[in-house]
């Protein structure tokens, strides 16, 4: 039932949101790439490991980036149901509430999943672009694009929610734009600021704790949310 759901919501993507999807990564490295073209010479003289240089420009970008994205991305896909006043229609049938929200879930985690691929071929190729006499470090390029998508899971789990039970849409809106602009100056912040977490920057300097925050955290919000779902009248 839920892939048979799971299509269905695939079906109804706007052509904007599959848009949003590669615009995403493609602004990163456009403004990596204006960073780079600009700050060359100083950005090289901040450390010897050209890589690792690389990844931690790209990470002030990649963060914002991919909870502005979370945030639309949940809010066009409930708007979708919004516009067309369909809510009642798709909750009348015989099919679990919690079904149609976790397809709602799932869906945007594959959008989602798809630019961090995205991110992770793009990375690899920006860098190998410079022909630094270095190793391309795999691990540290797939660790800097994939675990920020996963400390990312409580923020969607947020953004999915409001969008789902707000028919204006100002407001999750709102969250998420704030939510980016707040991750963009939270280094140094609380370890429990859930902004903060896709930076993969704490005080243990393990990014794996900010990662596993990030399930752990995103699960107690996603069942609270899909209990919240299935007993509340949806517009």
């Amino acid at each position: 039932m839920i892939l048979r759901l799971l299509r269905s919501d695939f079906k109804k993507l706007k052509v904007g949101m599959w848009i949003l999807v590669f615009l995403g990564p493609i602004g990163i490295f456009g403004l990596t790439t204006l960073n780079y073209m600009l700050r060359y010479e100083y950005l090289l003289r901040q450390s010897d490991d050209r890589w690792m240089q690389l990844l931690q420009q790209i990470n002030l970008f990649l963060a914002p980036a991919l909870l502005l994205g979370t945030a639309l991305l949940a809010s066009l896909s409930a708007n979708i149901e919004h516009e067309t006043n369909a809510w009642k229609q798709v909750l009348a049938l015989p099919i679990s509430r919690v079904k149609v929200y976790c397809s709602k879930f799932i869906m945007i985690s594959i959008l989602l999943f798809i630019a961090t691929v995205l991110m992770f071929i793009g990375t690899w190729f920006f860098g190998s672009l410079y022909g630094w006499e270095q190793n391309i470090p795999f691990k540290e390029v797939a660790i800097n694009s994939f675990y920020p998508y996963f400390a990312a899971m409580p923020i969607l789990a947020i953004q999915l929610w409001f969008s789902v039970t707000s028919v204006n849409q100002g407001t999750p809106l709102a969250v998420g734009i704030v939510g980016a602009v707040v991750s963009m100056y939270s280094y140094g912040g609380p370890e429990w600021l859930i902004w903060k977490w896709p930076l993969l920057q704490n005080k243990w300097e393990i990014p794996e704790i900010s990662v596993l925050l990030g399930i752990v955290v995103g699960g107690l919000i996603f069942l609270t949310s899909v209990v919240h779902f299935e007993r509340k009248d949806v517009q």
